[in-house]
């Protein structure tokens, strides 16, 4: 090759390089990470206008935005029934109504956090644009939030809906059933919520939780809240999450310092909501799902062989259960009821049918017609199968049971106990073993707990740092049916008492009324009830160390359950608190506390 062809070639390769290299930006390292929202520079007519005629409005941005799902996330009071078309010209972004606005009404136009930026996608939260039909613009608003009334946990994208007595036809309690709000607004993921524009007359403020988007309260599973009586909106300049974030840039360096840039901006806007809401009166809405007033047959299931459990409801005062096609002189099932009274076992006996059919009544009412079979299916295709196989032994069942013992240990205050899959007739007591640290004993005491003969305890002095061990024999424990237990040893031991915690609560009501405590888990799981309804001290013993959380139920009925509420009879749910602090259990030690319930 000449030299010619060799700087050829070094010429080509020159150029490929600088191509490539002006083709491949990246973004440059070291800089400073923008993480304001875009600015609101203009709008056109101006936010907040009067005598509005136009069919459009545009918003013009300090940046290049982009749309987040705008269609879910913009919300439009009052509400239309078609959404308007929005368009992105350059740095604007034009709303078009496509149907006719209302006279002399004052609209707003809520974005969420559905506009952000175009690069780094910060939102800018909750910008509202509010303009009226009429002379005047509406200023009042009402703000508040909303919590799951059962554990006070904030939920989001729940409807906020506000009515106005202006219907000749329908009653105002009666409009969430029949009618689209006058105002919306939706919760935040803290259960906040705020109506701007509003004008200075009474609303009926009503929230849901709207399973099929049409803002009527028209399903069963529907959760909602309300307050019991008209409120009034109030003057406040409304919140501005543009200008509030974005006064001032703010930016970080790439080195780490901030790993999530975004959360700084959430943390200023709900910092300035705090702010906002300490300004204002704040509505506090407890959402709950209505209990139904209509007796139902929820499921009925096979939970075993001859064992039918019935869901119902609500309890089942008025309801009985017929079989169709079997009728017997003699008791062939027994029938064991919940403790919330709605839910209905049976125990059935050996029949000469494998199938069920049962008329469920409630008073004159007709629940249900329904065939159920007595034999699980595996069992029927596992015969199915035995008979095929002649010479193969066929699969022995046995009488199935539970018991008591929680990761092979039983509390020093506790009784073992064992739980039949049904009802026992005979238990060969001389053959049972108990097994207590280095002794053995037959025959150990029992008696039954329950009516039904399935629940069997063993009443035991337990010791601590003691193994224990109750042996059963085969075919030692007999149910009505003829079926027996096969071979079983139950082992379980006892801890020290130094290995557990006593927590001391003095609690002072100042209302005597009935009151339900609950001794919870972290995630909330019910360890210990305790019902009072004046001064007291309760004391409970055996703790796990760990951290615990106290609930306290106002059982205004005096049921001993929570209770839900019902928006026709004006009846909110129950309300509960819970102690303003999680209580820090440890071994050997006695926590202390003092509880005023106002």
């Amino acid at each position: 090759m000449g030299m010619r062809g060799l700087v050829k070639i070094i010429f080509f390769v020159f150029v490929v390089f600088i191509i490539y290299e002006c083709a491949h930006q990246v973004m440059p390292s070291g800089g400073p990470k923008d993480i304001s929202p875009p600015v609101v520079l203009e709008t056109e007519p101006e936010n907040g206008s009067a005598h509005f005629n136009s069919d459009k409005f545009t918003l013009t941005f300090d940046e290049f935005i982009q749309l987040d799902n705008i269609n879910q996330k913009v919300l439009i009071s009052p509400p239309m029934k078609t959404l308007p078309e929005f368009k992105l010209r350059g740095k604007s972004l034009m709303i078009k109504f496509k149907e006719g606005l209302k006279p002399n009404t004052t609209y707003s136009v809520n974005f969420s956090d559905a506009i952000t930026d175009l690069t780094e996608k910060n939102p800018l939260l909750n910008y509202t644009y509010i303009f009226s039909t009429g002379d005047r613009v509406d200023s009042m608003n009402i703000s508040g939030t909303v919590v799951n009334a059962f554990d006070l946990k904030p939920v989001e994208d729940v409807s906020v809906m506000l009515y106005k007595d202006d219907n000749d036809t329908i009653p105002l309690d009666s409009m969430p059933f029949r009618v689209q709000p006058f105002y919306l607004g939706k919760t935040d993921a803290n259960g906040h919520f705020m109506l701007n524009g509003l004008a200075d007359e009474p609303y009926l403020i009503f929230a849901l939780k709207d399973l099929n988007s049409n803002y009527i309260y028209d399903q069963p599973g529907e959760e909602i809240a309300f307050l019991d009586s008209l409120i009034m909106p109030q003057y406040q300049e409304p919140m501005k999450a543009d200008t509030m974030i974005s006064d001032s840039s703010v930016f970080v360096p790439d080195s780490g310092f901030l790993k999530n840039p975004q959360s700084l901006a959430d943390s200023l806007y709900q910092d300035s909501l705090k702010q906002y809401e300490s300004q204002v009166t704040y509505y506090d809405l407890f959402l709950f799902n209505e209990t139904d007033s209509t007796q139902k047959l929820l499921n009925a299931k096979l939970l075993r062989r001859n064992t039918l459990r019935f869901a119902f409801s609500r309890p089942i005062e008025g309801v009985t259960i017929e079989a169709l096609n079997f009728s017997e002189d003699t008791l062939w099932h027994v029938a064991e009821i919940s403790a919330g009274k709605d839910t209905v076992t049976w125990f059935v006996k050996n029949l000469p049918v494998d199938t069920l059919d049962l008329l469920v009544m409630h008073g004159a009412d007709t629940l249900d017609l329904l065939s159920q079979s007595l034999i699980p299916r595996q069992a029927i295709l596992r015969g199915a199968r035995n008979k095929r196989k002649k010479n193969e032994e066929v699969r022995k069942e046995y009488l199935g049971f539970k018991n008591n013992i929680k990761n092979n240990n039983l509390r020093l205050d506790k009784n073992p106990e064992l739980v039949f899959d049904q009802p026992v007739v005979k238990v060969i007591s001389d053959s049972i073993l108990l097994v207590s640290g280095k002794d053995s004993t037959y025959s150990p005491k029992f008696y039954f707990a329950d009516s039904l003969h399935r629940k069997i305890v063993f009443p035991l002095k337990l010791k601590e740092d003691t193994h224990y061990a109750i042996v059963l024999p085969d075919s030692s424990v007999i149910d009505w049916n003829g079926l027996f237990n096969k071979k079983k040893t139950i082992s379980f031991g006892t801890k020290s008492l130094r290995d557990y915690g006593v927590f001391v609560l003095d609690l002072t009501p100042v209302y005597p009324m009935s009151y339900i405590l609950q001794l919870m888990t972290e995630k909330e799981k019910v360890l210990r009830e305790v019902y009072f309804s004046s001064d007291t001290t309760v004391t409970f013993q055996y703790l796990t160390p760990g951290e615990y959380v106290l609930k306290l139920i106002f059982d205004t009925n005096g049921n001993r359950k929570w209770d839900s509420g019902n928006y026709i009879y004006k009846i909110e749910p129950e309300s509960v608190t819970f102690f303003p602090k999680k209580v820090t259990i440890r071994a050997n030690w006695e926590v202390q506390e003092e509880w005023n319930i106002e």
